[in-house]
């Protein structure tokens, strides 16, 4: 009785996110779900499969699985991507790699690689209700799940307006991009709070989609991009205070002096901070928590270096954010203590769940991280 009454609870969102949400055409998103896979399988009910170099498109009733041998597949001299299939299924679902999607799901060659990429090509609304159950949580106050669906979707419209390496997919389902769920990921309040801000994005003061950046937990303020990456971000982001998160998350970090000394190796061999010698003494110089660089003495020269640098080298598992300092030093070890986890550009996603308790809306919510960007509708 359980696994019909499951089965019908299937049924029955899977009508309601299709009918719910608005299938634009021109809002459908290609996502990565697959990396540099040997061999792909996947299966449905009544599924349309086309083989896109031969030209062959077949219908199949009933339940059907397919294999994709993607070892040989690519034997181009330029070891360019092909498109090598697409598959749909009138009931709307497809199983690949044990998780059900909705929307299409095609077959793509990886670029120099003998092996395929799988892209899930679907509705964006659809994309983001799945996604506020992974980048955020579902049972989190609706108005925070609103203001993370704006930015989402405003991320996701930006990249698709752009060129990928491709052609085939706009971005991948992973930390580099934004993850997202399959079709069991959605929840009926992930599915309000996409369809009630269906079509509504974050643009700058020129109507400019822009990258709408967000993380976990800020420690107390969050970041512009130019204290993070090294590379131009147009995103138009200010540092806000966020006070509802000041005393989230701490953590601490020792780092052994060895393996800080190859870390001044690597920003020595990338050409980040020109650093004459990495094996004489090292004297760690105590500076303000607020400090968006580390600052040490080797043979009477000061460096400053970029704290983000940090986290770059060692990891997100150890440098859990940005936000952090230099605590404590002696000859073998150096200590460090943090606040928040993630990049903290953008939104906070945790001070956005307390304000949201504080009854706030999703639009003001939104006003506060990025102060300098509009709410606007494109759809």
């Amino acid at each position: 009785m359980e696994g019909s009454q499951a089965l019908m609870r299937n049924v029955v969102l899977s009508f309601f996110i299709c009918t719910s949400l608005a299938t634009h055409a021109a809002y459908n998103i290609k996502v990565k779900i697959g990396s540099k896979k040997r061999r792909v399988e996947v299966s449905g009910t009544d599924i349309t499969r086309s083989i896109i170099p031969l030209k062959n498109k077949k219908s199949f009733s009933g339940r059907k699985s397919f294999k994709f041998n993607c070892q040989t597949l690519n034997k181009s001299q330029k070891k360019e991507s092909i498109h090598l299939a697409s598959l749909t299924s009138k009931t709307g679902l497809i199983t690949f790699d044990n998780k059900k999607y909705l929307g299409n799901i095609h077959v793509v060659t990886s670029k120099n690689n003998e092996s395929c990429d799988v892209v899930n090509e679907i509705n964006i609304d659809q994309y983001i209700s799945s996604l506020l159950s992974k980048e955020m949580n579902s049972s989190w106050p609706i108005e925070a799940l609103k203001a993370q669906a704006v930015a989402a979707r405003t991320y996701a419209l930006n990249k698709m307006n752009k060129v990928d390496r491709t052609g085939f997919y706009h971005l991948e389902n992973s930390e580099k991009h934004q993850v997202n769920g399959d079709f069991f990921d959605v929840t009926m309040k992930t599915l309000k709070a996409a369809k009630q801000t269906a079509g509504y994005v974050l643009k700058n003061s020129k109507g400019q989609l822009v990258p709408a950046f967000f993380h976990a937990s800020c420690g107390g303020r969050t970041l512009k991009p130019n204290e993070v990456w090294s590379n131009k971000v147009h995103g138009y982001h200010k540092g806000v205070n966020c006070q509802h998160c000041k005393t989230r998350s701490n953590w601490q970090k020792g780092i052994a002096l060895k393996r800080f000394r190859l870390f001044l190796r690597w920003l020595k061999r990338n050409d980040i901070v020109r650093i004459k010698s990495v094996h004489k003494p090292i004297t760690f110089l105590r500076g303000k928590p607020e400090s968006k660089s580390l600052r040490i003495r080797i043979a009477g020269k000061t460096y400053k270096i970029r704290k983000s640098y940090l986290r770059r080298y060692f990891g997100r598992v150890e440098f859990s954010s940005n936000n952090f300092y230099l605590a404590d030093s002696n000859k073998k070890e150096v200590f460090f203590v943090g606040k928040g986890r993630g990049h903290g550009v953008g939104m906070c996603q945790v001070g956005a769940k307390a304000l949201a308790q504080r009854g706030w809306s999703y639009q003001k919510i939104l006003s506060h991280y990025f102060p300098d960007l509009k709410i606007k509708r494109v759809y």
